[in-house]
């Protein structure tokens, strides 16, 4: 506290006081230089490593979606229709398909990063390939209890009775 006091009560007065007396050109000149400061301490991402962090979300939603729905599944296996499903499977089952949404947008992401000089094209590719492969593994893996909903009772053929 009393190198608080000495640093910015007693020590510092003359500053503020020739701070308050500067023209507004200095001062517009102080505030930039501080602002810069600030910026030049934050850390901002490339477009790469964005990309990464992403698709690194992206795969662990996979993943976590078929378990949450391999659980849903497992407290409730007869449950045909959608509002008996347990917030396991509900919850899982959209993790695993923003996931799934994710794999043609990495796409696109890939391409047009084919005509950005700023972006490393090969790296992108890379893990647009990771998240594909693995949203396809979790897909193979967890496929009976993500679309076992599709496949209970009436499969919706003309003439057949639904009710």
């Amino acid at each position: 506290m009393k190198s608080w006091k000495k640093k910015y009560l007693t020590g510092d007065q003359s500053e503020n006081d020739s701070i308050t007396t500067k023209t507004p050109e200095e001062k517009e000149k102080i505030i930039e230089d501080d602002l810069e400061k600030i910026l030049s301490n934050t850390k901002t991402l490339s477009p790469n490593e964005f990309h990464k962090m992403i698709c690194k979300i992206l795969m662990v939603m996979a993943v976590i979606g078929g378990f949450f729905a391999f659980i849903g599944y497992t407290l409730a296996p007869e449950s045909c229709a959608s509002h008996e499903d347990t917030i396991w499977e509900t919850l899982g089952i959209a993790l695993f398909y923003i996931s799934v949404f994710g794999v043609p947008i990495n796409i696109i992401i890939w391409l047009i990063s084919l005509f950005n000089s700023n972006v490393d094209s090969p790296q992108i590719l890379v893990w647009v390939f990771f998240h594909t492969v693995v949203v396809i593994i979790s897909m193979v893996i967890f496929a009976e209890y993500i679309i076992q909903d599709m496949f209970c009772g009436c499969f919706g053929f003309p003439g057949e009775d639904c009710s």
